[in-house]
C-alpha cells in the first residue's frame, strides 16, 4: 500500500522516487547547476533557490510542481549531452591549485573572463563557470579543444622547469621570501585568489613563474613539444636564485675563518668589480660564487652531492 500525502508536491515526489533517484540525485553538483540554469531559461520558472543548501532536493522540489517534469528532464539531458564538457576533461585540475591559477589567468588574458571571486576557496568552480555558463555559446568540441590546449601548454611548461624543486614545500622562509621577491618584481600573481597558507603561496609562486612566457608560441601540431623557456624567463629565474643565495649568506651569521687565497691581479680586479656591483664585500662575493657553482656542478637536482 502506497503512502498518501496531503501535499501534492510531496505525493508526486513519493510516487516518482525511483525516477528522481535515477535522474536527479545521481547527478553531480555541476550537472544539477547546469540543468537548473537551463530549465530556468527554457521553462521560465526559477529553479535556482536562494536558500537551499541541497541543490538536488531543490531541483526535485521544483520539478514536482510541474505535471510534465519528465519531459523537462529529458529535454535538459539531451541538451546537456551536447553542451556540457565531460568531467574527465577537468581531471588534471582537480586538487591542482597551481593549474587552476594558471588556467584562470589564461582565460582572463585570452578570453576576457573576469567572473571569478578572489575570495573563492574552490577555484575549480570558477573554471567550470567559464565553460558551463549559458552565455558561452561555443559548441562542445571547441570547449574541449580550448581546455585541452591550455592543459598541453601547462604540461610542457612544468615538464621543462626546475624551480618547483628549488622551492621546497617545507621551507616556509624560502616560500615567503620568494613571494616578496616576485611582488617587488611585479611578477607574483594573486589575482584569482588570496593565498592563505604556505602551501597555497607556493602554488601562487609556481603559477606566477609558469605564466612568465605567456603566450606560449612555439607550436608544432598543436602540442607545444618545441616549448622551451624564453631567455627572459631564464634570466628572471637565475636572478631570483642568485638573490636567494645572497639572502642565505646574509642571514647565515656564521663565524668565518680567515683564509689567504692568492689571486692574480686580473682575477682580483674582477672580484672587486663584481662585489661592488652587487653591493657586497669581496669575501661575501667569493663565498656566493663558490657556493653557487658548487650547487650547479657538484649537486644533483635533488640536492644530493655528486662526488
Amino acid at each position: 500500500m502506497s503512502l498518501q500525502f496531503n501535499n501534492e508536491n510531496s505525493q508526486v515526489r513519493y510516487n516518482n522516487k525511483s525516477y528522481f533517484d535515477k535522474h536527479i540525485r545521481s547527478l553531480t553538483e555541476r550537472q544539477v547547476k547546469w540543468i537548473q540554469t537551463y530549465l530556468a531559461s527554457k521553462v521560465n520558472v526559477s529553479f535556482l533557490s536562494n536558500g537551499s543548501s541541497d541543490r538536488h532536493e531543490e531541483l526535485v522540489n521544483q520539478l514536482s510542481r510541474h505535471e510534465n517534469f519528465k519531459d523537462y528532464v529529458s529535454d535538459a539531458y539531451s541538451e546537456m549531452t551536447y553542451k556540457l564538457v565531460p568531467e574527465q576533461n577537468f581531471e588534471w585540475l582537480i586538487d591542482n591549485l597551481r593549474g587552476q591559477i594558471f588556467i584562470l589567468n589564461i582565460l582572463y588574458k585570452e578570453k576576457s573572463y573576469i567572473y571569478f571571486d578572489i575570495n573563492n576557496n574552490n577555484l575549480i568552480e570558477d573554471v567550470y563557470r567559464f565553460f558551463d555558463r549559458k552565455d558561452n555559446t561555443n559548441n562542445l568540441e571547441s570547449k574541449i579543444f580550448l581546455l585541452s590546449d591550455i592543459q598541453k601548454r601547462w604540461y610542457f611548461i612544468i615538464k621543462s622547469e626546475s624551480y618547483s624543486k628549488w622551492l621546497a614545500e617545507t621551507d616556509i622562509l624560502h616560500i615567503e621570501w620568494t613571494k616578496e621577491y616576485l611582488k617587488k618584481a611585479s611578477i607574483y600573481n594573486n589575482s584569482v585568489r588570496n593565498d592563505k597558507c604556505p602551501k597555497e603561496t607556493r602554488s601562487h609562486i609556481l603559477a606566477s613563474l609558469d605564466l612568465i612566457d605567456h603566450p606560449v608560441s612555439e607550436i608544432m601540431n598543436d602540442n607545444y613539444i618545441n616549448y622551451r623557456s624564453s631567455d627572459r624567463k631564464e634570466i628572471i629565474i637565475d636572478k631570483m636564485k642568485r638573490a636567494w643565495s645572497q639572502q642565505k649568506y646574509r642571514s647565515a651569521g656564521k663565524t668565518k675563518k680567515a683564509y689567504h687565497l692568492p689571486l692574480t691581479k686580473k682575477t682580483k680586479a674582477k672580484l672587486e668589480k663584481m662585489a661592488q656591483v652587487q653591493g657586497l664585500s669581496e669575501t661575501a662575493m667569493l663565498d656566493i660564487l663558490i657556493n653557487r657553482f658548487y650547487d650547479l656542478d657538484y649537486v644533483d637536482v635533488d640536492g644530493k652531492e655528486l662526488y
